[in-house]
């Protein structure tokens, strides 16, 4: 059984907000983003630059429990930054589980906390590997993740795609045109029937909540 046990633990925080979840499986959700500060790599078309370095700064949990209660919304997604560069993300998870929310945890898919495997069945861990990590994805994330989104930029291609394939075959994978731009969503569609064609079925989801001038 999970217990609470925030404590005085603390997390680097970068923002807290409500939206709509605008990209991958579970677009449209209404959810409460947490923004942790702080990311291990560097993509160069990065929308959240403010997140990516590291500081000293952090909020104890229970003070983003207080934050978390003004919200009505059941469904929280934790992104970044990046996730598990923080060290309290299994109690943080452990604690928004205790109080009836389903978690979401957006993440690169480089880094894992041993902590956390007990919890990774309970949420759902959208995994998006990059080229500047050279499409790395750590074993146990690609065994827990139920959401692999690919950004479609220049550096994707069918052959990154296919050393997927049990991700594949799991029909769980989601081509994210970069920056809704029109040369990427032209490429996104014709990976998506190149891997039609080889039996793989996949989405093509452009980030909705920029179409809706939403953040």
């Amino acid at each position: 059984m999970l217990r609470s046990k925030t404590g005085k633990t603390s997390i680097s925080l970068n923002e807290v907000y409500a939206s709509i979840q605008g990209e991958g499986l579970l677009v449209g959700t209404p959810c409460v983003f947490i923004r942790v500060q702080g990311c291990n790599i560097r993509c160069p078309w990065c929308d959240q630059p403010s997140a990516l370095p590291f500081r000293e700064e952090s909020v104890k949990l229970e003070e983003l429990f207080k934050t978390l209660e003004s919200y009505p919304h059941r469904h929280v997604v934790i992104t970044g930054g990046e996730p598990f560069t923080e060290e309290s993300l299994p109690e943080l998870v452990s604690e928004l589980l205790i109080r009836g929310k389903s978690v979401q945890i957006e993440t690169n898919g480089t880094l894992w906390q041993e902590a956390f495997e007990e919890l990774a069945t309970k949420v759902h861990i959208t995994c998006s590997p990059k080229a500047v990590a050279s499409w790395y994805v750590h074993p146990k994330v690609r065994e827990f993740a139920k959401e692999f989104k690919f950004v479609v930029d220049h550096h994707l291609d069918l052959q990154v795609l296919l050393s997927f394939e049990e991700v594949l075959v799991k029909g769980c994978v989601v081509l994210q045109p970069e920056g809704n731009k029109a040369i990427f969503l032209q490429k996104a569609l014709e990976l998506q029937l190149r891997l039609l064609n080889l039996g793989y079925q996949v989405r093509v989801i452009p980030q909705v909540h920029k179409f809706l001038g939403l953040k």
